[in-house]
């Protein structure tokens, strides 16, 4: 004979603890996501970015250079450090990866200032 009942009982077991589980998780990390983008928040590390940082031009001090000046608007489409993935328009110099180099001279970062150029 069925059991009319079934369907008003709560579920329960390892099954719905992990399904619980992994809602909860997910919410959870949505909710981040959803209180990290008002605030300006960044992915991983979670450092505020101020817009005038992204607006920042840098210009490369080697005498040996044009000079190059990095502009975040444009971005670096030649990425010396690893040039198959070129670095799209909007990431600030200071969000730049360690390793990247001027793309005229090679010269590091640490060879960079801010410029009003």
């Amino acid at each position: 004979m069925a059991d009319h009942h079934a369907a008003s009982r709560p579920m329960t077991g390892p099954e719905t603890d992990s399904t619980r589980r992994s809602f909860l998780r997910r919410a959870g990390a949505l909710a981040l996501a959803a209180l990290a983008a008002p605030l300006g928040l960044l992915g991983a590390g979670l450092a505020p970015t101020r817009a005038a940082d992204a607006r920042q031009r840098w210009v490369c001090t080697n005498a040996d250079c044009e000079p190059y000046i990095y502009d975040p608007a444009t971005g670096d489409p030649v990425n010396l450090a690893n040039p198959g993935h070129p670095l799209p328009p909007g990431i600030a110099f200071e969000d730049l990866p360690d390793d990247w180099r001027c793309p005229d001279c090679g010269s590091p970062k640490s060879y960079f200032r801010p410029t009003r150029r």
